[in-house]
């Protein structure tokens, strides 16, 4: 039985520049609104929701307008639909409570269990000093750029692996956010009582997470770490097609897992889910990436 023929897709691919992630996005807004109908459907009405859906529309449309060099277009779309997923992630914090209530406890308990204290709690505490501070914040800031450097990077050496990075990166996300709503948790900064959820920042790259956590964060997204999650699929896929790059971002993706923990983004197990399930998202989005580009998404006899 063939379930999803998407030749024409391809064919659309080849001639306009389609990019095969719009599928997952399309799919993951299929799979919110049927969430807001049954669950809320008052949210259908929401002016942030109409906003972020008419954005990726204008996404969309640049993406298979003509006029911008078939060269470059699929890395401006790529790296505008990737600074746009920012609006979804904040979306997650109206979705991820209309299930069930925040299971912040619950990761706690899972914390306590597995290390005897709380680690997002005690590690600021002994690695005090501004140069570990600094340190720990550069890491986190790195999460922000390794997406865009590793796009540039791939657009210079071998630009047709543009739209597969890019269908990885912004399914992996999809991928997490869907977690996340059906997974509700907000993270230590959100859940426990000022001053133990914050941490001060003592230089340039304190500060600067800062201003990203005021203006971008949202109580959402704890677990599993998407920070984590997604920084080790894009080791994964350097590893097994631009291996020569991998080197250069393990020390920043170490920086990185430490980080979540040290500026009380996330709980330990939050890391330790992160690492779980990055290479199983890697490993499903490879093959829908696959089945996409042959034609076929779901084909069974």
């Amino acid at each position: 039985m063939n379930f999803v023929n998407v030749n024409n897709i391809n064919e659309s691919n080849r001639n306009n520049g389609f990019a095969a992630y719009w599928l997952s996005i399309l799919f993951y807004f299929i799979i919110t609104e049927i969430v807001i109908v049954f669950r809320d459907f008052d949210l259908l009405f929401s002016g942030q929701l109409w906003l972020n859906r008419l954005t990726f529309a204008g996404l969309f449309l640049l993406n298979i307008i003509q006029g911008i060099s078939h060269k470059a277009r699929p890395v401006v779309v790529l790296v505008a639909t990737y600074a746009g997923l920012t609006l979804l992630y904040k979306e997650t914090a109206l979705l991820n409570q209309l299930f069930y209530p925040v299971m912040d406890p619950l990761l706690i308990r899972w914390d306590g269990i597995l290390f005897g204290y709380q680690p997002s709690l005690e590690f600021s505490k002994v690695m005090d000093g501004a140069l570990w501070s600094e340190l720990m914040f550069l890491g986190y800031t790195s999460y922000y750029l390794m997406p865009l450097i590793v796009i540039f990077l791939i657009y210079r050496s071998d630009a047709s692996k543009v739209e597969e990075f890019g269908f990885i990166l912004i399914t992996a996300f999809l991928m997490y956010y869907t977690i996340f709503i059906f997974f509700p948790a907000v993270g230590p900064q959100f859940y426990f009582k000022s001053p133990e959820n914050q941490i001060s920042a003592q230089g340039i790259f304190g500060n600067l997470v800062k201003l990203i956590q005021k203006n971008g964060e949202a109580p959402t997204a704890a677990f599993p770490s998407s920070h984590v999650g997604i920084s080790i699929i894009i080791l994964i896929w350097l590893w097994n097609n631009r291996r020569k790059y991998v080197y250069y971002f393990i020390p920043n993706v170490l920086l990185l897992v430490l980080a979540t923990i040290y500026i009380k983004a996330h709980y330990a197990v939050d890391v330790l889910a992160g690492m779980i399930s990055a290479p199983i998202i890697y490993l499903i989005t490879t093959q829908l990436f696959k089945r996409i580009k042959t034609g076929i998404l779901w084909n069974r006899s």
